[in-house]
């Protein structure tokens, strides 16, 4: 019998799929950007660039309108009734959690792959201890936030760079998207590539995260959101 699960995209991007050699089932919760659904910002400290470049059009999602649909049909939920779709992710994870076991592999959830609200997260790692939660986040001292199971890395805006400073002094890790070969070191920090997995937990700390463009970032100039890579910056 197949593990149906709902909310939760399960080894359906190349990326995640990558974690699996790791040792790691990986189940993203896709809602809408920003203001994409209406209602409430999802993405409150996003900058024009990081809008303009936002990996919701990237992959599928730019080929299939249906996908963009059904992630705002699932915001739209999440945004009307909060309760009954915590129920529904809660459900999910047990689904994942059970997945994961039958194929000897460890269950890890991200609950913003394209939204920067940290409730549902925090609040869902509290309730599974045993599995592993991370995000990638704009929203100022990240610190504060982490827990021993719910994992944060900060992300560049092209605007927000005190704040990646302020990230890297308290030991949370930043993202940096980079045109070309990634860069040795970024403001005095090594870089790494996180194009490797998503699995952003299992990092070093003190580090830069890589990432390569994707989607619409290829389209920004250089020197803002999309940082120059190959050398130093």
């Amino acid at each position: 019998m197949t593990t149906k699960i709902e909310l939760l995209s399960v080894e359906s991007d190349a990326k995640t799929i990558k974690g699996n050699k790791k040792g790691y089932l990986t189940g993203i919760l896709y809602l809408a950007p920003s203001t994409e659904a209406g209602g409430r910002d999802l993405c409150p400290m996003a900058s024009a660039e990081c809008r303009l470049a936002c990996l919701y059009g990237a992959g599928m999602a730019g080929v299939f309108p249906s996908i963009k649909r059904a992630r705002i049909a699932k915001t739209l939920w999440y945004l009307r009734d909060p309760k009954s779709f915590m129920a529904a992710l809660e459900t999910d994870i047990y689904r994942l959690i059970v997945l994961a076991a039958k194929r000897n592999l460890k269950p890890c959830v991200r609950l913003n792959g394209t939204s920067d609200d940290p409730k549902l997260a925090r609040a869902l790692a509290a309730k599974f201890p045993e599995v592993q939660f991370y995000d990638y986040t704009k929203l100022l001292k990240p610190w504060k936030r982490v827990t021993a199971n719910y994992h944060l890395t900060f992300s560049f805006s092209g605007t927000n760079l005190p704040a990646c400073m302020d990230a890297l002094a308290h030991g949370i890790n930043v993202a940096v998207v980079f045109a070309g070969t990634l860069p040795a070191t970024w403001n005095g920090y090594p870089v790494i590539n996180g194009d490797e997995s998503d699995l952003r937990f299992l990092d070093p700390v003190g580090v830069i995260v890589g990432l390569s463009t994707k989607g619409d970032a290829k389209k920004l100039d250089t020197g803002g959101f999309v940082q120059i890579g190959g050398a130093a910056a």
